[in-house]
């Protein structure tokens, strides 16, 4: 091999790893938040907001996720891709917002079998907390635009977020049960009015014929 072959791989080598460095931060997303933790209640839809930005040359769609430490607690709603455009600079960061619920975490009391009349007591319990990362990855686009458009590049970013899950204690809820009472007694009451209004065709001819020997036997008394 001679100098002259030896150069020119070598220009093509330079040639090709600079189009790999530039198509690898030719995109790319950072994330800002302005919190970390959340006090969080149990079974309510709860949001937050985390800004992406992009200062990279090409415009690319991200969605928001949960790492597998906090998958496991919040049901994360689907979100659709949001377009980052190329050149977002950190001012201008675009606000993703995503919503979830924490379920029941805290053991409750039941009076009846496990079920219906229950209170929570929070002075014996610790607080329960989870700690994990929210997670912006490079997505598709929408099917809406096609399947096109944005980054073809897979890249992600995170940010942690701790999840400390209030404790609300209340003593011994009834509300089943007055629901349950509730429920029988509209039936109950239902029933005998159907029961009053309808009464058998038979019943009725025979109310008929008492009223119509009553009238006569008035009639011959006159």
């Amino acid at each position: 091999m001679n100098k002259i072959e030896q150069t020119l791989r070598g220009k093509i080598f330079l040639a090709l790893l600079a189009v790999f460095i530039i198509s690898t931060i030719n995109a790319g997303v950072g994330i800002k938040w302005d919190e970390g933790s959340a006090l969080l209640p149990e079974e309510e839809k709860t949001c937050l907001t985390y800004s992406v930005y992009n200062p990279f040359l090409a415009d690319t769609y991200v969605k928001i996720s949960l790492s597998e430490e906090l998958q496991g607690i919040m049901t994360l709603q689907d979100t659709e891709a949001v377009l980052i455009p190329g050149g977002t600079s950190s001012e201008n960061a675009i606000p993703i917002e995503f919503c979830f619920k924490v379920p029941k975490v805290y053991e409750r009391d039941f009076a009846i079998s496990g079920k219906f009349i229950d209170k929570l007591d929070c002075s014996n319990q610790e607080r329960v907390e989870y700690a994990g990362d929210v997670i912006v990855s490079s997505a598709a686009a929408p099917s809406s635009y096609g399947g096109f458009g944005g980054s073809a590049s897979q890249m992600s970013v995170s940010a942690p977020l701790n999840v400390r899950v209030l404790c609300e204690p209340y003593s011994w809820n009834y509300t089943p049960v007055f629901v349950i009472v509730a429920l029988v007694s509209g039936v109950i009451v239902f029933w005998v009015l159907f029961t009053r209004d309808r009464k058998p065709k038979s019943e009725r001819v025979r109310e008929k014929m008492r009223k119509l020997r009553a009238e006569l036997q008035r009639s011959k008394r006159k």
